[in-house]
């Protein structure tokens, strides 16, 4: 079945996107072939362990099923004859296609089907669309016949490398199942846990043609792939039962989102590689774009959601599993995780009307690749301490084009050049800030701004003190983090809630803090200190930073530098795991030296229990201090935690 051009939701969804008059995009639907390719056909055949499909239930709704050989070896897909897929499938009590073949029996009803096929250990991809020509029910499993009139390879950016083997002993058991959800019914919460830890799901998605429409655009169904980090999708807490799906840049054919435009109902398919539990999820479906998707997920401007109508939760389902003692490889191209609005720390968007810019005022280059920049605020903000900065950095670095692919910078096809950074400092000036980073290696924006401390070094190093003479602007987005300075006392002074100094009714005259910090991840720890110089506030702090780093030198005096005149106030115990030389301190910090890493029985349990934990840094320092920590009695849920993945 050659296509005949885009049909009117697909046409809808490049009208939203703005690539409608993209000639590129417009002819797309060419590559879309009309029969299974030879390729195709021996791909599904030969190399696939199990095989995600979508059919139709009797009220119209796409379900996601998975099929897979008895033993879990690939082969259980054969062709036998031009543009036909024969599929020798193990089945399970709850997967959608024991019901839905049913309707096969119906002399008036086609049986319309979609799959997409994906070796994960190398994402090798295709996916077919067609009906079924042939069923025959067959003890513990179903034979069918696939004819395909639609395939084309999909997208592999997203693929999420495993290695899988066989695992043809499971138990299949239903937990949980309910067809139709009523009004006011959530999700399990074993559920909800199983999508928000999910690195990849398969979309289902159907088209119910028009009458007038039907010979130029028939009535199809589809099955796609989604993938990013683990936690890319969310449901939405108020209601639990409405799955949020980020849409990334793709090959820009939109066949799923059009398919939702014009029919807006979708299938959910989640599989737990390690336990072989699958989640059968169907819904109402809606595209958001713009506003509306900023709304619901900030800085994310195109999304899918579907809000779950029926579900089943199968436990030991799947005969293939993650190979015991292996990870995902995840993709370089997905990106960061973001939040719903519901569930982000406190995110304060300024006014659009207001056109917030940040002038570059100084620059301090500590290091080949440690620098801070200060700025100028256009307007007047509120940053408490800890908390960061997003900044539209596209006036220095641009927006970059479209590409389908960027092997040698993957970051760079889903950057929208917006930034979010930890403040490192402020001034009683409520408009300047400074921000305290790394060069990250082939990074878009802190190459850019790294070039410019080197290029003001290299001419003269005054210039290092004032670099407003640059006139570089660039944009103020908001201010977000709830990872602050606790409370203080009900004495504070109005210059105290100025800086963010919250203020409970009582607050103990001193303040026990353990602050671990790995690297660069010191900066909102930089932030507090300064903070509590300028606090007029008598409570005394004890507080105790442990820090790990590789670069003592430029790191501890800008801790020392931060105490300042809040050292007469704050007991600074500070503690370095480096293999370097630790630089001397003159400012009443206690300083210990350690040697190495920070080893895991490095904590006293009744230190601990006294004093109120904040942990930063990269994800396998927060992993290694988190197990230090536990080991000492002190849980994960009892840390505060701020990472880098904004």
């Amino acid at each position: 079945m050659a296509l005949n051009g885009w049909h009117r939701g697909e046409n809808a969804i490049h009208h939203k996107l703005n690539t409608f008059d993209d000639y590129a995009v417009s002819r797309l639907y060419m590559h879309i072939s009309g029969d299974l390719p030879g390729e195709h056909a021996q791909f599904h055949s030969t190399r696939l362990s199990f095989l995600p499909v979508t059919t139709l239930d009797d009220t119209g709704r796409p379900w996601g099923s998975i099929l897979a050989g008895k033993d879990g070896e690939p082969g259980f897909i054969h062709t036998p004859r031009y543009s036909t897929l024969r599929v020798d499938a193990k089945l399970w009590e709850g997967d959608p296609l024991v019901q839905n073949s049913k309707l096969y029996e119906r002399a008036d009803q086609t049986m319309l089907v979609a799959g997409i096929g994906i070796e994960l250990g190398t994402r090798r991809r295709n996916k077919f669309a067609g009906f079924v020509s042939q069923l025959n029910q067959a003890e513990g499993g179903m034979k069918l016949d696939f004819q395909v009139n639609e395939a084309i390879g999909n997208c592999p950016k997203y693929i999420n490398i495993r290695d899988l083997v066989p695992h043809p002993n499971t138990v299949p058991k239903i937990a949980y199942q309910k067809a139709h959800l009523s009004p006011n019914d959530r999700l399990p919460d074993e559920a909800i846990a199983l999508i928000t830890a999910s690195d990849t799901v398969f979309l289902g998605t159907t088209y119910k043609a028009f009458a007038q429409d039907s010979l130029q655009f028939p009535s199809h169904l589809g099955m796609n792939h989604r993938g990013g980090r683990p936690g890319f999708m969310r449901v939405v807490p108020s209601d639990g039962r409405t799955v949020v799906i980020p849409d990334f840049s793709g090959n820009r054919f939109m066949t799923s989102l059009g398919n939702i435009e014009a029919t807006p109902l979708a299938s959910l398919t989640f599989i737990d590689f390690v336990s072989g539990d699958i989640l059968y999820l169907t819904g109402g479906a809606e595209n958001l774009v713009g506003d509306d998707a900023l709304k619901l997920m900030p800085f994310q401007k195109t999304l899918t959601t579907v809000y779950a109508t029926g579900y089943t939760l199968v436990r030991d389902a799947l005969p293939v599993r993650q190979r015991n003692g292996t990870s995902p490889e995840g993709s370089p191209y997905s990106p960061p995780i973001r939040l719903l609005a519901e569930e982000a720390p406190a995110v304060a968007l300024l006014n659009k009307a207001e056109h917030a810019t940040a002038l570059l005022s100084r620059v301090d280059l500590h290091s080949s690749s440690i620098a801070t920049f200060t700025w100028e605020s256009s307007v007047d903000l509120h940053i408490n301490p800890g908390q960061a900065i997003i900044m539209d950095m596209s006036p220095l670095v641009g927006v970059p084009a479209y590409r389908h692919m960027a092997p040698g910078q993957p970051t760079s096809v889903n950057d929208d050049s917006i930034r979010t950074w930890t403040v490192s400092s402020r001034s009683s000036d409520p408009r300047s800030f400074s921000l305290t980073m790394r060069e990250k290696p082939g990074g878009a924006v802190t190459g850019p701004l790294f070039t410019i401390a080197r290029k003001l070094a290299e001419l003269r190093p005054e210039a290092l003190v004032d670099s407003r003479p640059l006139q570089l602007r660039v944009g103020i987005v908001g201010v977000t983090g709830d990872f602050i300075l606790p409370s203080e006392s009900s004495s504070s002074s109005i210059s105290d809630a100025e800086l963010g100094l919250m203020v409970p009714l009582t607050a103990p005259s001193v303040r026990k803090m353990l602050w671990v910090a790995g690297g660069i991840g010191l900066t909102p720890f930089l932030s507090m200190l300064r903070a509590l110089g300028y606090s007029t506030n008598t409570t005394q702090w004890d507080i105790r930073f442990l820090l790990a780093t590789r670069e003592p030198d430029v790191l501890v005096p800008l801790i020392a530098d931060a105490l300042g005149a809040g050292g007469s106030r704050v007991h600074l115990t500070l503690e370095v795991f480096s293999t370097k030389d630790i630089p001397k301190v003159d400012k009443g910090i206690v300083l210990r030296k350690h040697v190495g890493r920070m080893p895991l029985e490095f904590f006293d349990t009744t230190e601990l229990q006294e004093r109120e934990v904040y942990l930063c840094g990269s994800p396998d320092f927060e992993s290694a201090a988190l197990a230090a920590l536990a080991k000492g009695g002190v849980p994960e849920t009892a840390v505060k935690r701020e990472g880098f993945e904004y």
